[in-house]
This record gives structure tokens, C-alpha cells and sequence, in this order.
């Protein structure tokens, strides 16, 4: 009797320490986010957007100030609009071109032995090509109920006579004002 109740006992030490070893990795989860009083949401897949500028032939831009690449599009999709939501406009800001100060300038490429492009920024504009300079509202998107993308596009504008060739990258952050 007495080999029994220890052969039980072992037993269930046995089986405590093998469900205690499942559990014996961990780790954490944080969630982040913030609520807020706002007509509308900035959608996930607008809070962080790479616009593809593609390749452009230095001849494009070459020899003269002000002349422009294709431009590329982009949207701001803006979700969840109610019925307070009746106009927003949006402000862009970032590092300016020394020469354009109202356009991005090119960053460094951030690479040893690689050096950017000059003689060239960033002009961003609304959907119809209307220019909106760095750190100024854009003109006013009305809203409506439900979804409501806000289109855009960058452009290549050569800053003077000279362009260089390399990398031609540069970052912008957004403010949605809603009125």
C-alpha cells in the first residue's frame, strides 16, 4: 500500500513538472494606438505610404530650373467620415530645398560612397497638378459620409541648371486639419 501512494505521488510530481515546462516560454504584446475626437480615421495603410518615384533620365530635368518629371500619385484615404466631417485640408512638412524652399529636398543616401542627387526636389501637389508648398495647407477636400480618398502627386522639379544623378529620396510628414 505503502509503494502505491508513493508510486501515485511520483506520478503526479512527475506530470507537474511536465505541464509547468509547456508553459515555461513567454513574451509580451503591447498595443498601441490612441482614441480621439475626429471626424474621421486616417486609414492604417495611409499612416505610413511609400510613393514610387520611379527612374528618371537626368536629360528630363537637365538645364534649366523648374522643369518636371512625371508625376507620381498617391492617396490619403481618409475612413469612418461622419456627418460633422464637411471639409479637410492637409499640410505637408519636411526638410526644404535650399534653392526651392517651398519643395523637398533630396536626403543624403545614407550609403558609405553613394551621394544623392542634386539639383533636383520634390514638388508635391493636389490631384490636379495644383502646387502645395511644404508647410502650407492644401486647398479644401470636401467630405462625405463613409470613405473619402484625398488624391495627391509628387513631382521632380529641377532647382537650377545643374542635375546630378544618384539617389533622389526624401520624407514628408502629414497633418489632416478638418473643417
Amino acid at each position: 500500500m505503502k509503494q502505491m501512494t508513493i508510486a501515485k505521488l511520483v506520478a503526479v510530481a512527475a506530470a507537474g513538472l511536465l505541464s509547468q515546462a509547456a508553459f515555461a516560454d513567454g513574451g509580451t504584446v503591447n498595443f498601441n494606438g490612441q482614441i480621439v475626437d475626429s471626424p474621421c480615421s486616417i486609414d492604417p495603410s495611409s499612416q505610413n505610404i511609400t510613393v514610387p518615384m520611379g527612374t528618371v533620365s537626368r536629360a528630363v530635368l537637365n538645364g534649366a530650373a523648374g522643369k518636371k518629371a512625371t508625376p507620381s500619385k498617391f492617396q490619403i484615404l481618409l475612413t469612418n467620415c461622419g456627418a460633422t466631417a464637411k471639409g479637410a485640408t492637409v499640410t505637408f512638412t519636411g526638410t526644404t530645398d535650399a534653392n526651392v524652399t517651398d519643395d523637398l529636398a533630396i536626403a543624403n543616401a545614407g550609403q558609405v560612397g553613394v551621394t544623392a542627387a542634386s539639383g533636383v526636389a520634390i514638388e508635391l501637389g493636389d490631384s490636379a497638378g495644383t502646387k502645395i508648398p511644404v508647410g502650407s495647407a492644401s486647398g479644401t477636400y470636401v467630405l462625405g459620409l463613409g470613405n473619402n480618398p484625398l488624391n495627391f502627386q509628387a513631382t521632380y522639379v529641377s532647382t537650377g541648371p545643374a542635375v546630378t544623378v544618384g539617389p533622389a529620396n526624401s520624407t514628408a510628414q502629414f497633418v489632416v486639419t478638418y473643417l
